[in-house]
């Protein structure tokens, strides 16, 4: 339990919390939970829902001027901020915090396919606001975390780019962990327990017996649920009553539009006449209580996407609740899921847009038992091993013990004097001798 002489963490996130929740949602208040079992913690979002859900140990403060989220932070030791945060509330670099920024989420290669189909002008003006932002949320930080080691390699490269890496920073910490540390998705602790409100009661055409693959996240425009859609058009000869359930369509963050793909998956599945027959659409954001009715009545947890740079440092945080219900996945490879997902026999990772390939496999899993267990089994396997409290280990250690990063300076071309002193203090007059022939040598047969 938190003591008086623990530090007090506020995490803010700009998406809504409350019954239904995006991914960025749900890690904030997931971690907010396990941070509350030591510290004092406070959880915060600019909209206020109807109904005002209460987390054990946990306050949730809901305000709508910048007043009143930085009179908040003031009260508080240590700053959890997800990497778009400082774009609405920038004060609260100023404020001599501990800022730990949440990069779990490579956000910047989706922005080229968010705007794809808009003018150049407005694509590129959306990537560098978003390309400055997130800078300054790197350069600011004291701590940052990411979702695993692959996308911490990614981070580390655009740190080091940035110049964040700079001497000092690295006689702080020559491993670098003290910059940038991996804090992945996790499940809960308790199995989820179905209450008898799945796709069954949503859509009165499907069946408790119907076979049904599920889509549990978002439809965005990186992800492919086209390839899927067109796979059950060639299932429904062998399988009839199979179903595709999408349960996010509509985002339950009001500055998010529908996006492109969802309106060209609806449109897919009216032209191989499949809507509201095989395949349907969530009116809205399933609640993240009620997602585990729809994953208990599933078959297969499926998931598909592109072949993007999205792909492999992406983190596809749905694809752990196929875990948690012990579903056999169906998914595309290239990301680090994908990976642990068949090297732990929980499903398989097909190639990018290959129809024939999903159909085989989704019929193999929905015609052998035998290869559906042991699916199931490697499933349950990785739920043990994707929990929020091991998760938060690294996040909970420096809140334990928190501190600035030495201090960042922009790099600069050192002047000739700074110059000459390295070489000097390397190797004495006879370097600067030589350096200096060298020099010479090469302005005058130049």
């Amino acid at each position: 339990m938190p003591d008086n002489s623990s530090p007090k963490i506020l995490l803010i996130t700009l998406e809504p919390i409350g019954a239904q929740m995006a991914g960025p949602a749900i890690r904030c208040l997931e971690l907010g939970k396990q941070l509350a079992k030591r510290f004092k913690v406070t959880l915060f979002s600019p909209y206020k829902p109807k109904e005002i859900p209460s987390f054990e140990n946990c306050d949730l403060q809901f305000a709508l001027k910048k007043s009143d989220l930085l009179k908040l932070a003031k009260q508080h030791d240590i700053l959890i901020i997800q990497a778009n945060v400082l774009k609405q509330y920038p004060q609260l670099v100023s404020l001599g915090k501990y800022l730990v920024v949440d990069l779990y989420d490579p956000f910047l290669f989706n922005i080229h396919l968010q705007y794809a189909n808009h003018p150049p002008s407005i694509a590129s003006a959306s990537f560098r606001l978003m390309h400055k932002l997130l800078e300054k949320h790197m350069l600011s930080a004291d701590f940052t975390i990411c979702a695993s080691e692959r996308q911490r390699d990614y981070w580390l490269g655009r740190f080091c780019a940035l110049g964040r890496i700079n001497p000092a920073l690295h006689n702080f910490d020559p491993s670098l962990r003290k910059l940038i540390d991996v804090v992945p998705f996790g499940l809960p602790e308790k199995s989820p327990i179905d209450q008898g409100q799945g796709p069954s009661t949503l859509f009165p055409q499907i069946q408790p017996q119907d076979p049904i693959l599920l889509w549990a996240g978002g439809i965005w425009d990186w992800l492919d649920p086209l390839t899927i859609i067109k796979a059950v058009g060639r299932l429904k000869d062998q399988v009839p009553n199979i179903r595709l359930v999408f349960m996010g369509r509509v985002s339950p963050n009001p500055q998010v539009q529908v996006m492109s793909m969802s309106h060209q998956a609806e449109e897919l599945a009216k032209q191989l006449n499949l809507l509201d027959k095989n395949v349907f659409f969530a009116p809205k954001w399933i609640s993240y209580e009620e997602r585990a009715d729809f994953l208990l009545q599933a078959k297969i947890g499926v998931s598909a996407h592109f072949d993007l740079p999205e792909t492999r440092f992406s983190f596809r945080t749905r694809l752990l609740d196929y875990f948690w219900s012990n579903l056999p996945i169906v998914t595309t490879l290239g990301d680090e899921l994908a990976t642990v997902i068949e090297a732990n026999g929980a499903g398989f990772a097909v190639n990018y847009q290959d129809v024939n390939e999903w159909t085989r496999v989704m019929s193999n899993l929905l015609t052998n038992q035998d290869l559906y267990n042991r699916c199931q089994e490697g499933s349950k396997k990785l739920a043990q091993v994707f929990s929020w409290n091991l998760a938060v280990v690294p996040l909970f250690n420096y809140c334990e013990n928190p501190y600035h990063l030495p201090a960042y300076s922009k790099v600069t071309m050192p002047s000739l004097i700074e110059r000459a002193f390295s070489i000097y203090h390397r190797g004495g007059k006879k370097m600067i001798f030589d350096r200096t022939k060298q020099m010479l040598r090469e302005i005058l047969f130049s």
